[in-house]
């Protein structure tokens, strides 16, 4: 599992401090599926992985209606399809290991996908309107996002089990212009997941 970085922020305290909690949650639960343990303590971990997505959630949704974010009902279907995802994954386990081998899928991709590409959606857009806001520094402002943007890195994927490829924003770019890069393993492409 990726690790937390400054690199995802979305530049909200209170958000910022959930995120870390989910991944230090999709972690746990993460390498939970590489142990042995009963059940219970699996519906454990997912309960508790479960109640704290619904209440990140709710308070995601107020700020992004708090900064006016104009794609906040889309963002909510995704909540809401995470949300059934999750009940889904709770309800229809028939055993241990299919819950571990699901719950592996949900922790790992739910930050991939979501924090790191659609709660990024919103941060763009508090940027955008942080340099509105400044028009006789926007320049400056620009620059200093630019900046930022530049030492960022990409977690891209390919057809290797568990493995992340971390991409500078200069190939992430290249990539998204039609360059075409693989991984040295499997000498598949790499691509950056999408929903």
């Amino acid at each position: 599992m990726i690790q937390w970085s400054e690199a995802y922020s979305v530049h909200n305290a209170r958000i910022d401090k959930q995120h870390q909690k989910l991944f230090e949650m999709a972690a746990r639960a993460y390498n939970m599926a590489h142990k042995q343990i009963t059940p219970n303590e699996m519906k454990e971990i997912l309960s508790e992985f479960f109640e704290y997505i619904k209440e990140h959630f709710r308070d995601e949704e107020i700020y992004m209606q708090a900064i006016d974010y104009p794609e906040l009902e889309q963002h909510k279907r995704i909540h809401t399809e995470i949300t059934k995802t999750m009940i889904s994954l709770i309800k229809d386990i028939k055993t241990l290991n299919e819950m571990k081998e699901k719950l592996q899928v949900i922790a790992k991709n739910w930050l991939l996908e979501h924090i790191l590409k659609e709660d990024m959606k919103y941060e763009r857009y508090r940027r955008s309107l942080l340099i509105a806001s400044m028009p006789e520094n926007g320049d400056h402002f620009a620059q200093v996002i630019e900046s930022e943007m530049s030492t960022r890195e990409y977690h891209y994927i390919c057809s290797c089990p568990n493995k992340i490829h971390d991409v500078p924003y200069d190939i992430h770019q290249k990539i998204l212009n039609g360059a075409k890069f693989r991984c040295k393993q499997c000498k598949q492409e790499i691509t950056y997941p999408r929903r």
